[in-house]
């Protein structure tokens, strides 16, 4: 049995250009150490941090562990650090967020093949501008944006997730560890899932809507149907929602065509004109689709078949 060593997620502030904090107010990080106790972990973790002007603000995960086998290979070796010194705090990856008014960031990630869908870094203001200035990227939204526009967008989407703990993520390519450290990962667009900002005519509130804005040179490459898939399976399986929407423009074949691809279907007789588009807009009359949990379908199923075998 290997010696007992105490673990914890820590939440710490400090000022922007703190070398361990990489442009941000705020971090996560995971710590091991051969504390005594949760209370004596945290007491470590604050003398160790406080040196180097941080501020520990909040712990949470904190467990005594005594068989790291079933850990992942980051947690393990934060172990083996700390087991080589018992007076010794050792610290993972600061994983930066932007403090939002106090809040707890949203720490929603998920990957598949080819993407990594995460919280908004600063680093992906300047690649979303870009996206949201390029005329044939925003043929079927109302406008392209400013830059104060997209960092506007980006400050909702930050703060959508705060509220109900999904939102629209920013998405990138999943490249190896080494490389992204000396280019970092290319910026592939925004997808994700959130709650619908705008009523919409005959849809009970509050909807779940999914939305993609994708870069033009990672367009027509699957990637949107890619990161759907694990975004409608989030929806479903982790966050039990009944059912998701998507709003599209009735000219945009390309994305209605994503959409039946992924399963959701047209809800006929649901056109109206999208309110953020002028009266007079080439693309202004909109759509619905729509799809159903799945897996509520089946519990329902399964029910029924109980009660009949049971009558």
């Amino acid at each position: 049995m290997m010696t007992p060593v105490w673990i914890g997620r820590f939440q710490v502030t400090g000022s922007r250009d703190n070398p361990y904090l990489n442009g941000f107010p705020a971090a996560y990080l995971w710590v091991a150490s051969q504390a005594a106790g949760a209370d004596a972990l945290k007491s470590r973790v604050a003398a160790a941090l406080t040196p180097n002007g941080l501020t520990v603000v909040s712990s949470d995960r904190i467990e005594r562990i005594t068989d790291d086998s079933a850990l992942s290979y980051e947690l393990q070796k934060l172990i083996r650090d700390s087991l080589r010194n018992p007076e010794a705090v050792a610290c993972g990856k600061f994983q930066g967020f932007e403090d939002h008014a106090g809040l707890r960031p949203m720490l929603l990630e998920l990957k598949t093949e080819r993407l990594h869908l995460r919280p908004w870094e600063p680093r992906d203001r300047a690649s979303f501008a870009a996206l949201n200035a390029d005329r044939e990227v925003m043929t079927f939204m109302p406008k392209i944006l400013t830059r104060a526009e997209s960092d506007d967008s980006v400050d909702r989407y930050l703060a959508d997730s705060h509220k109900t703990g999904f939102g629209f993520l920013a998405a990138e390519l999943k490249t190896k560890e080494r490389l992204q450290a000396l280019t970092g990962a290319p910026f592939v667009g925004m997808m994700g899932i959130r709650v619908m900002p705008d009523v919409l005519p005959l849809v009970q509130q509050p909807a779940v809507e999914l939305g993609f804005r994708i870069a033009r040179p990672y367009q027509r490459k699957g990637l949107a149907l890619e990161g759907g898939r694990a975004l409608l399976n989030l929806a479903f399986r982790d966050f039990q929602l009944p059912e998701v929407f998507a709003v599209v423009a009735l000219a945009n074949t390309p994305a209605r065509r994503l959409l039946e691809k992924l399963g959701l279907t047209h809800r006929t007789g649901f056109e109206f004109h999208n309110p953020a588009f002028s009266t007079r807009h080439l693309y202004a009359r909109h759509t619905v689709y729509q799809i159903a949990n799945p897996e509520a379908g089946k519990s329902e199923r399964g029910s029924g078949t109980r009660k009949s075998r049971s009558s």
